[in-house]
């Protein structure tokens, strides 16, 4: 259980070669291919920043005409679905097969924007339609401006008109040879009709102006309103027709769909070779590879390859210098936590593997925080099914992996807590039986007694930051800083331990182990005073600088009392589960009490279930990463990353 060891390989081959070598090692998924240094060996690259440009351009469209099909011709899929497994030999497609698929691909994506604007038009057509509406009780054509003798106006005026405002505005400007109608008020405007005579067009004009009269806010047409309404009708109900049409004929392309998801796959295999071809350098017929690979394949690796290939391997140990790219090797109650690490950081070369003590801790927590023996079985059975069954592929199933083991934790301790859907067994007793049945706890009730499981909480957060401080310890001391280890580490585990042994003393009242406790914290305290200066010069820098860091003992004491979160989310999943208990059970020992019983218990406990288990799995997680991990844990190293076949759609499967 640790880091895996890594060895560096050269490799030597022919251009003939190049192509089915890359494809086999595409389909090995084994090494991690590193820019070879060409400048120093006077080697070549091939170009490949166009073509791989071009795939990305190819990728875009068709996840875009899939997406296309997936809307108007969804593929029935469930829950479970896995992806289609293929067999390499079968994975590749000729250039006039992906020439068809870019034909189909991009006639859905032309659809797909025909109807885009087809839809458009639509919306400016009931735009158009709405504007309108006002102007619907005219029986003239709106663009009619003018006859023999008179002038024709149609307008909006701002704010509420009545005909008798709009008369006596007319009367008192001495206008009153004119025929209006008021087509529409409103309070926000008005829409007015207007006929006046030609002669008086200039005193006509100058009031509108003085009243504001503005040209509606859309082209006038020659037809009636009625009329224009009903043709933007006929050419709405036309171009919807159009778009039907066209998607009919994506459905009828659907048909095509798992060829162009095998398109898609085909790309991307494409892209990563291209990918990697520009990492390699060359010569006029030879080309020259590095990268890494576990050590414990390493003699296959060469055997295997030179056996089917006019090549050269070379298998070296990294030098110590060297960014090797990092990888863990754990058993199978360690892996699935080995993605909560590297989301994390991936471990530097001077760090030690932190999943196997992690992992201890990690499910050790999250149980103790969900603390029900119900939901941890429920999380047993869900998870271990889709964790461990063939119903998911492999790299999905880590995370139910690590959930099933974060359930037999939940599960011991809602035991150790006597919680099984917080007191369910004693709530239905007494409400539909004779109320002797409980489910009792072994270790400590937290409702009962959430000071001593307040204590619990923070001893265990002593424990858990002095395992990440014992490992500075270790790291230190391996990389041969012993003064280190003992000044910077071990002085402040002595302070962390007296701190323990004198808080044991005071609670159990035996005044001997209280002042081991006492002499232990002073032992340590001056120890860091002696020492936490000692790179400084002036010999009072290096008493103050010593003094100074005693001040680091409010960040130990904040972070073992971020522990509290042990007890505090303990006891929220017990004090909820029971009363949700206890509104079910408000029907009463009858039919209908106990429908409703079941009823609020499910709907009641499903949602205690996904809260507390995403505070469970938040606070887990930040007890590692902020009081655990910033103990010790350095960080910054690359993941191992194996030149492998990342399809999306189909499972490829190796020869």
């Amino acid at each position: 259980m640790a880091i895996l060891e890594m060895d560096k390989f050269t490799l030597y081959g022919l251009h003939s070669e190049r192509k089915r070598l890359l494809e086999t090692l595409h389909q090995m998924e084994l090494v991690q291919i590193d820019t070879t240094d060409a400048n120093a060996l006077a080697l070549d690259r091939v170009e490949t920043a166009k073509k791989i440009s071009g795939f990305d351009s190819y990728l875009a469209s068709a996840g875009q005409a899939l997406e296309i099909l997936n809307r108007y011709a969804p593929k029935k899929s469930g829950m479970f679905t896995k992806r289609t497994e293929l067999s390499c030999e079968h994975y590749s497609m000729d250039s006039s097969e992906a020439s068809e698929m870019m034909k189909i691909v991009y006639e859905l994506l032309r659809l797909e924007k025909e109807m885009n604007e087809k839809r458009d038009r639509i919306s400016k057509l009931r735009i158009k339609q709405a504007a309108l509406l006002p102007y619907l009780g005219l029986d003239v054509p709106m663009q009619l401006s003018q006859t023999k003798s008179t002038k024709i106006q149609t307008g909006v005026l701002e704010g509420e008109w009545t005909s008798q405002r709009f008369a006596t505005a007319l009367q008192n400007a001495e206008l009153t040879a004119c025929y209006f109608e008021i087509l529409q008020s409103t309070k926000q405007q008005t829409c007015l009709w207007l006929v006046y005579p030609k002669e008086q067009e200039a005193e006509f004009k100058a009031f509108l102006r003085k009243i504001n009269l503005q040209e509606p806010s859309f082209s006038l047409s020659h037809h009636t309103p009625k009329k224009k309404t009903a043709l933007l009708e006929d050419e709405i109900a036309s171009l919807l027709k159009e778009i039907q049409e066209c998607e009919e004929a994506i459905k009828a392309l659907s048909k095509n769909q798992e060829e162009i998801e095998l398109f898609y796959d085909h790309l991307i295999l494409r892209k990563e070779k291209y990918e990697v071809l520009a990492k390699i350098g060359i010569t006029e017929n030879t080309f020259m590879m590095q990268g890494y690979l576990p050590r414990s394949s390493a003699s296959a690796f060469k055997k295997e390859l030179e056996e089917h290939f006019h090549i050269a391997v070379e298998i070296e140990a990294p030098a110590p210098d060297e960014d090797v790219p990092v990888s863990f090797s754990n058993n199978a109650l360690v892996q699935p936590v080995e993605g909560i690490t590297s989301d994390y950081s991936m471990p530097s070369a001077n760090d030690i593997d932190p999943n196997p003590i992690m992992a201890f801790f990690y499910y050790f927590f999250f149980g103790m925080m969900f603390s029900d023996a119900g939901y941890g079985l429920l999380m047993m059975i869900g998870c271990g099914i889709l964790g461990f069954s063939k119903l998911l592929e492999k790299k999905k199933q880590r995370p139910f992996q690590m959930f099933f083991f974060c359930g037999v934790s939940t599960t011991i301790w809602g035991i150790l807590y006597g919680s099984f859907f917080g007191d369910m067994i004693a709530t239905v007793s007494k409400t539909f039986g004779s109320g002797q049945l409980a489910f009792k706890p072994i270790l400590i009730d937290p409702v009962a007694k959430p000071l001593e499981l307040l204590i619990i909480s923070v001893a265990f957060g002593l424990v858990h930051i002095l395992f990440g401080l014992g490992i500075k310890f270790y790291m230190l001391w391996k990389q041969g800083d012993k003064k280190g280890a003992i000044f910077d580490v071990g002085f402040w585990m002595l302070v962390l331990v007296g701190a323990a042994i004198m808080a044991t003393g005071m609670g159990i009242g035996v005044d001997l182990i209280f002042n081991i406790g006492i002499y232990a914290m002073i032992l340590g305290a001056v120890g860091l005073v002696l020492t936490q200066g000692r790179n400084s010069k002036n010999i009072f820098a290096k008493f103050f600088g010593g003094v100074l860091s005693l001040y680091d003992i409010t960040s130990y004491v904040g972070d073992i009392l971020s522990y509290s979160r042990l007890m505090a989310l303990g006891l929220a999943t017990g004090v909820i589960a029971s009363v949700i208990n206890v509104l079910g059970s408000l029907g009463g020992a009858s039919v209908v009490g106990l429908i409703s019983y079941i009823a609020i218990s499910i709907f009641g406990h499903a949602l205690n279930f996904a809260i507390n288990m995403l505070g469970a799995y938040v606070h887990t997680n930040r007890l590692q990463y902020v009081e655990f991990y910033q103990k010790f844990y350095e960080g910054g190293g690359r993941k191992f990353e194996p030149f492998s076949m990342n399809t999306k759609y189909y499972q490829m499967i190796k020869k």
